[in-house]
């Protein structure tokens, strides 16, 4: 577990999970206005929402802070409306950065945002050489052609991550953005507004339990009249300079967007008192402006129901105006009043307005109407202060005489409507950005004090440029049961077995049969095949393995390199020793089962390699029992008692829990049951009967009774002579290595027939002639390996200990210390 702690040192959020940190980074508008641009990282996915400049700096500066998130790392690229300040950058981020992902505006934005960005570069690339400029044509057209389209209430899927287009309502194609990453739901409002107007609908609730929500603060506190008082507000300020003063009313705007809705509003005005007007005209300066009326021509479906039952209705498009004359260059326009125009930009930092504000400045019966947001350390700012002088774009100071009003158009939330949509949505979490720092920390205080003590708990943040917000959230993980699982249904303590299909942050419960059905996986069977080092005896390999696993089917494959022997254990894995070959090969499918069992004969393998001795024949003689096939009557009581059923399954639990994970006692029903993943068996403690459907599994437990028997056997009944069949490994074992290690096999040979007649005296001679130690290990060395090769004889009269004994393992008490004193 990590933990986050600030500079002072004040623990403030503890981590189990890094995943679980969703990190939002403002890389422009925090505490800010202009060049919009969050960051979203969750689970290991990221999301980009708005790439814009700043309107009051220039070239590089006006960009977001792009370095602090590496551009290949984010996936998609989300961008709310067309305006500078918030899609502007766009063309550098995708083609003059690392960036790989997607990108997505609605149509309407995509279509404008073309021509804007046009505009953009030709006014701010005529000064600056083509090496400076953030992008050029080339590199829109370019950036264009990757933009994907998005429809409103459409949900598109990338990488896991959901998202979901809503209406804005600030401007035409406005969106808000739902995004969803493993289950948390974050809102990004954008710029929007609450209030319908003219062409526009008002912004949606999406109607979702949103996790975070980031959302504007353009206007802090402020709080906007009607928009039926603004018009007519605005309305009586034109008339009084254009009919009364007879002066030039100069509106700043941007191309396109709010001035669309200026159109409509003096389009309708001159409309209904054309006889005291029809003198005075109007004019819209751009040089989109042609271009931004087909646009909005051409979108009308994507406006409000007022505005698509009025081209119903008269059969004319609504933006097709009567009264407005559209102009490309303010040389057209006349230097004295009456008239109103529409020049842009909206800042008054450069362009035709600026030109015009400069020539009308000095005149008192011009007026100035700001109809907009105004950014900071702009013109249309610093001019609503009323100074006397201005300063020219050419140098100099210019005198203002001229009336400046301010009455806002701007399709931005006032507090009464943010803070409605906050008290809506009810997210724990809000994030404001896009707004001046006075005004966000104003609007936090307010928030914080109207829900404090509420059932709403919600926690306020106001982050700077690239300062992350941090919060943790755990996801959802459910998954989803289908096909021949979902057969039956579900009850309770019942346990479903399948695989399990992690895809995008969504869980699926398959049958292995159902994969390639609702997932398109076809199961394929790995093959493993691994070399393990081995240099002695084929025949001493599979004594070892039998020990282990019982007797084990020989296949003997011929070459014209030689011979290969293969021995098949537990019907899983394949062991392969060629005369030619140096090691052993192991072969098997690849399953949890089956990797188990190959894990096991690579021990065994590796095991025999390190201890050579587990093979010595013993040098002392045997006492305390008889080689006689009829023992007598007492040797074989003791025996029997000593192997009962009662005194092993005292014994077996502590052998069982070393083997599995999961071993439970029932006394009550007298038996043992043991759980390896889906499989199971019971072993009776009365008599260590098993009972299970996995041969598999009963092999291996059988092995572990074997060898608690052998354990709790007196060494008296570990020295009976081997059985015909061991025997039988041994003389094979000495005919196979007689050209490799002669001395060494014939001694093996001559101390097997010595065994076969009861002569043990004469097979510890033999033995001690083969050792390659000369003599390095005592006779307790060789009477251990003795006990351990010697002690099947025993189960002659009792099937369960002839298996058990096959399946012995020699580490487990009958392995041989290399260490005499350890022997």
């Amino acid at each position: 577990m990590s933990v986050k702690r600030k500079a002072e040192g004040v623990v403030t959020v503890a981590v189990e999970d890094e995943n679980d940190l969703l990190r939002i980074t403002p890389l422009g508008a925090g505490r800010e206005v202009g060049r919009s641009c969050i960051c979203l990282q969750y689970k290991g996915k990221t999301v980009m929402l708005d790439c814009g400049l700043h309107a009051g700096r220039s070239g590089p500066n006006s960009l977001p802070f792009l370095d602090q998130i590496d551009p290949a790392t984010v996936d998609v690229l989300l961008v709310s409306h067309f305006h500078i300040d918030h899609a502007a950058a766009v063309p550098h981020y995708l083609e003059r950065t690392t960036f790989k992902g997607r990108t997505f505006m609605t149509r309407p934005t995509k279509g404008i945002f073309r021509w804007l960005a046009k505009d953009y570069i030709r006014v701010t690339n005529t000064s600056d050489s083509d090496s400076t400029a953030l992008y050029n044509e080339a590199d829109l057209v370019s950036a264009h052609a990757k933009i994907e389209e998005i429809d409103v209430h459409q949900q598109v899927e990338v990488n896991g991550i959901k998202f979901t287009a809503f209406n804005a309502g600030h401007v035409l194609g406005a969106a808000m953005f739902l995004v969803e990453i493993a289950g948390v739901k974050v809102l990004y409002t954008g710029d929007y507004s609450r209030e319908e107007d003219r062409h526009l609908v008002a912004a949606e609730n999406p109607g979702v339990a949103v996790s975070v929500l980031i959302t504007e603060s353009t206007y802090g506190l402020r709080s906007h009249d009607s928009r039926i008082e603004r018009e007519k507000n605005f309305m009586k300020q034109v008339r009084d300079i254009v009919v009364r003063r007879r002066g030039c009313c100069l509106l700043p705007v941007s191309a396109l967007g709010r001035t669309q809705e200026l159109l409509l509003i003096l389009e309708e005005y001159w409309s209904r008192n054309l006889q005291e007007l029809d003198g005075v005209p109007i004019y819209f300066v751009s040089s989109l402006g042609k271009l931004g009326t087909r646009l909005y021509q051409t979108y009308i479906m994507h406006m409000n129901q007022r505005i698509q039952q009025q081209f119903n209705r008269t059969g004319r498009n609504p933006f097709d105006f009567k009264h407005i004359k559209t102009r490309v260059d303010f040389s057209e326009v006349p230097e004295m009043g009456p008239c109103v125009v529409l020049a842009t930009p909206g800042m008054l930092q450069n362009g035709v307005s600026r030109l015009l504000l400069e020539r009308w400045a000095p005149r008192p019966e011009n007026g100035l109407i700001i109809t907009g947001y105004s950014v900071e350390k702009t013109l249309a700012r610093n001019i609503t202060n009323k100074p006397p002088t201005i300063a020219g774009i050419a140098g100099g100071t210019i005198p203002r005489r001229l009336s400046v009003d301010n009455i806002s158009f701007s399709a931005h939330v006032d507090y009464t409507q943010n803070s409605a949509f906050i008290d809506e949505i009810r997210a724990p979490h809000v994030v404001l950005v896009h707004g001046e720092e006075n005004a966000m920390l104003d609007l936090r205080a307010n928030l914080v004090d109207k829900y404090r003590g509420s059932d709403y708990e919600i926690t306020v943040h106001t982050p700077r440029n690239t300062r992350t917000v941090e919060m943790v959230f755990h996801g959802e993980k459910t998954a989803r049961v289908m096909g021949g699982l979902a057969s039956k249904a579900p009850r309770d303590g019942h346990s479903c077995a399948g695989v399990l299909v992690e895809k995008d942050f969504n869980y699926t419960l398959l049958d292995v049969g159902d994969l390639r059905e609702f997932t398109g996986v076809t199961p394929v069977t790995v093959e493993q095949q691994l070399r393990v080092p081995y240099s002695s005896a084929f025949s001493l390999l599979r004594y070892h393995l039998e020990q282990m696993f019982g007797e084990l089917p020989l296949t003997t494959e011929t070459s014209s390199s030689g011979t290969t022997n293969i021995l098949r254990v537990y019907d899983a894995v394949d062991v392969l020793h060629s005369s030619w070959k140096g090691g052993v090969e192991i072969e098997w499918d690849g399953n949890a089962l089956n990797d188990m069992v190959a894990d096991s004969v690579v021990a065994v393998v590796l095991n025999i390699e390190s201890s050579p001795a587990s093979v010595k024949l013993t040098q002392g003689a045997c006492e305390g029992h008889s080689h006689d096939a009829n023992a007598s009557k007492s040797q074989e009581t003791e025996r029997v008692r000593s192997d009962s059923a009662a005194d092993i399954s005292a014994k077996l639990v502590l052998f069982m829990e070393q083997q599995f994970a999961h071993v439970e006692r029932d006394d009550a029903q007298k038996k043992l049951v043991v759980r390896l993943n889906e499989l199971s068996a019971a072993v009776s403690t009365e008599t260590l009967d098993i009972e299970t459907e996995s041969a598999l599994l009963r092999s291996r437990i059988a092995a572990i009774i074997a060898r608690v028997r052998h354990t709790m056997r007196p060494l008296a009944h570990n020295s009976e002579p081997l059985p015909e069949e061991q025997l039988e490994v041994l003389r094979a074992g000495a005919d196979k290595d007689k050209e490799k290690d002669g001395a060494e096999a014939a001694s093996l040979a001559d101390a097997a027939k010595a065994l076969e007649n009861g002569d043990e005296a004469k097979a510890i001679v033999a033995g001690d002639d083969g050792d390659d130690d000369g003599g390095a290990h005592d006779s307790s060395d060789n009477s251990s390996a003795i006990s351990s090769s010697s002690n099947s004889s025993d189960a002659g009269s009792d099937n369960e200990d002839d298996a058990a004994e096959q399946l012995d393992e020699p580490q487990s008490g009958s392995a041989v210390a290399d260490d005499p004193n350890e022997a």
